[in-house]
């Protein structure tokens, strides 16, 4: 059966909503902290700077390694060397100034990240490599607020993480992450890590959510008129 001049009109409107609709939810880009990409990627690595711990270390463009295996793109190779007289020093930190005046996280939804250990790091006294943390620095006084923590190892490969944002956030001015190695973990030797597409998400604003809503609708209203 042939569609009706009204099935065509409503047809026609509801891709008119979705045309709409969609590029608007995608207005709103993630923040995108690095890539590591391979035209970049040295100058990447440059936007950190070594900021605390008493770990030797190097940062440095390792274009071999990209998380999603993109031979186009590679990640930020650290080398921290620990050692048990460094005591409660024995970690390495990383900061990158990024934002000024300040980055306002109000429209922030999570912060991600991938992590890589290289198989030859040494091992901490639980048969992992220390303990990873990274936290946003807010304010121009450069509050510690931190967002994740955890033990890394070898075995996990590459580890994703998406954590949900926590305040305060209004004023973001750097990320930094650390390395801890020191008591407890004791770890006495080299470690290796490898971190890569570090990026804030946006929380989608709730017009975009409405018009989504719509566009829904104007699927199901095709659906029902096919």
């Amino acid at each position: 059966m042939k569609s009706s001049k009204a099935n065509r009109s409503v047809k026609w409107t509801a891709l008119m909503i979705i045309g709409i609709a969609l590029p608007a939810a995608l207005a709103r880009a993630d923040i995108i902290v690095n890539q590591f990409n391979t035209v970049t990627g040295t100058t990447e690595v440059g936007q950190w700077r070594f900021d605390f711990g008493g770990a030797a270390h190097s940062a440095t463009f390792d274009p071999t390694l990209d998380a999603n295996n993109n031979p186009l793109s590679g990640s930020m190779r650290v080398d921290l060397t620990f050692s048990l007289g460094l005591g409660g020093d024995s970690k390495g930190a990383y900061t990158t100034d990024r934002w000024y005046p300040g980055l306002d996280g109000s429209t922030l939804g999570t912060l991600q990240f991938d992590l890589r250990i290289d198989p030859s790091s040494a091992l901490d006294a639980f048969g992992n490599n220390g303990y990873f943390s990274i936290a946003i620095r807010n304010t121009d006084n450069y509050n510690y607020i931190n967002q994740f923590g955890d033990n890394v190892r070898i075995a996990d490969g590459w580890r994703h993480v998406s954590v949900p944002l926590t305040g305060p956030y209004d004023h973001i001015r750097a990320l930094t992450w650390q390395l801890y190695g020191g008591p407890s973990q004791n770890i006495n030797g080299d470690v290796i890590l490898n971190i890569d597409n570090i990026k804030f998400t946006e929380v989608p604003e709730p017009s975009t959510l409405a018009l989504l809503g719509l566009a829904a609708l104007g699927t199901l209203a095709i659906r029902r008129r096919l």
